[in-house]
């Protein structure tokens, strides 16, 4: 039974066009799957360390909103890479 769209798969969807945007369409298509499949803990770990590997600084609000997501998981790879992001730009997320 196919279940809704929610909000990280919106989420996960825009991480999938910046890929695109920046010629990563492996990238894309992977992480594009991997949202289909509601792997959304492993989705948020791939979309950031593809950014971060790819040298592409997704949009602030982006990473807030995404350490905001029920899947987001501390201590992972998205949270470091998140949290060195927010570092950088002088941004904090709230505990």
């Amino acid at each position: 039974m196919p279940r809704g769209t929610t909000p990280d798969d919106l989420l996960l969807g825009k991480f999938v066009k910046i890929l695109e945007d920046h010629k990563r369409y492996r990238e894309a298509e992977l992480l594009d799957a991997t949202a289909i499949a509601g792997g959304f803990a492993a989705g948020f770990d791939f979309a950031m360390q593809a950014c971060k590997t790819s040298g592409i600084v997704p949009p602030t609000h982006l990473v807030h909103e995404m350490m905001s997501s029920p899947w987001f998981e501390k201590g992972s790879y998205a949270d470091d890479i998140c949290q060195e992001l927010l570092k950088k730009d002088g941004s904090t997320i709230a505990s």
